[in-house]
């Protein structure tokens, strides 16, 4: 009985290429649902209707740059999205059109997280913070970049975050290793 040994790296991916998709259908599937099979570890609905399909010149056969309308985590982005560089990835998978209503059906969407506009330095950075400048409790102000597939933002003035950011050690995986340090 032979051994067989895997060589290289593994994948996550479970599907088709997208080229092998829109391939195969009339009108290159303008109007189908497709889904990625890397999305659907979220519990609000995943899923792309394709809107326009274009092949590439001779770069690599297995890309190709489809227009899509996005619905990320139960939320249908306001302009359509380009998909182009992840489109030789197997992990796409077409939605039958039987059923397409069902898969499409948005019964919940994720919650906006609102983070706090000031966190707290990091302990040995804030200690050294404390020496030079005399600032007993300094505070680092957050930038943080939005995205249209994100739902965070900084809270406003007034406002209350719904996500708690805290520095520190948490919880360590040798509880003995910490026994007399103070914190």
């Amino acid at each position: 009985m032979s051994k067989i040994k895997y060589i290289g790296r593994t994948t996550d991916f479970k599907g088709k290429t997208l080229w092998e998709i829109v391939g195969n259908l009339k009108d290159f599937g303008v109007g189908r649902v497709i889904a990625r099979s890397m999305f659907e570890r979220y519990p609000e609905p995943c899923f792309m209707r394709i809107l326009k399909v274009q092949a590439l010149p001779n770069e690599d056969p297995r890309k190709v740059r489809v227009t899509v309308e996005k619905t990320f985590r139960g939320r249908t982005l306001p302009r359509p999205t380009e998909i182009c560089s992840t489109s030789y990835k197997a992990d796409y998978k077409l939605i039958p059109k039987s059923e397409e209503e069902q898969y499409c059906k948005i019964t919940s969407a994720m919650q906006e997280r609102i983070l706090p506009s000031t966190i707290d330095f990091p302990p040995l950075l804030k200690e050294f913070i404390v020496e030079e400048t005399g600032n007993q409790n300094p505070v680092l102000n957050i930038h943080f970049k939005e995205r249209l597939n994100k739902y965070c933002r900084i809270a406003k003035e007034g406002e209350t975050p719904n996500v708690k950011v805290t520095m520190g050690l948490g919880t360590p995986a040798s509880p003995k290793l910490y026994e007399n340090v103070k914190l």
